[in-house]
């Protein structure tokens, strides 16, 4: 008896050792909690939930701030030169000096841009993730057709095959998220609290 009851301890050891090996080896390079200062500031100041923005900038960059794509969107949001000065005039800063690889610039834009997207369109976020992926210029058109909206709020059709896929994998990366950042939660206030803390030194870290 004595001796099942220590394969048992022994086996329960091992598995929580994996388990905390897993988070924090596996699950950071998998799901990255990067610039989570930053993130919590600015999701925090324009109301988004933590999740959602990294799921845009998951899906946008996968945390890479030099990054520029085929269409020049720049930065770990993947703001466009022309919406980066035009959300910067809107916020009061100074247009001609906006640095959209920088970390806490492109952040804080996206971030404002989110914020106003969720604003004009009623905070249905998968009609705010239409808008940040195809402007949204072409978003109101589409809300405006009803073959494509029955309310003028919600897309029942998105014509773009891109930009139904986007919004499909950010809702996908921002549910990831969620439970991503509640575990991270559960584990600081637990034993494997080290964890957590270790897990959050690797990715500062990685900045």
């Amino acid at each position: 008896m004595i001796r099942c009851i220590r394969k048992l301890f022994t086996l329960a050891v091992v598995l929580v050792l994996l388990a905390a090996f897993g988070y924090s080896v596996v699950l950071p390079r998998v799901l990255p909690l990067q610039y989570r200062d930053i993130v919590e500031q600015y999701a925090a100041e324009y109301g988004l939930e933590e999740a959602f923005v990294y799921g845009v900038i998951f899906c946008e960059s996968h945390f890479e701030p030099d990054v520029i794509s085929s269409a020049d969107a720049v930065g770990l949001m993947q703001v466009t030169e022309e919406t980066g000065k035009w959300a910067a005039a809107q916020m009061g800063l100074d247009p001609a000096t906006i640095d959209l690889t920088d970390p806490d610039t492109n952040i804080h834009i996206g971030c404002w841009y989110l914020s106003w997207l969720t604003e004009k369109f009623g905070g249905v976020s998968e009609t705010v993730l239409a808008g940040y992926n195809a402007g949204h210029g072409s978003v109101a058109r589409w809300l405006a057709d009803e073959e494509m909206s029955w309310d003028g709020i919600t897309l029942d059709e998105i014509p773009y095959e891109e930009t139904k896929s986007y919004v499909k994998r950010v809702k996908l990366a921002e549910q990831a998220y969620r439970l991503r950042l509640r575990l991270q939660a559960y584990l600081e206030e637990t034993p494997l609290g080290v964890y957590a803390d270790r897990t959050a030194d690797l990715e500062g870290n990685e900045e």
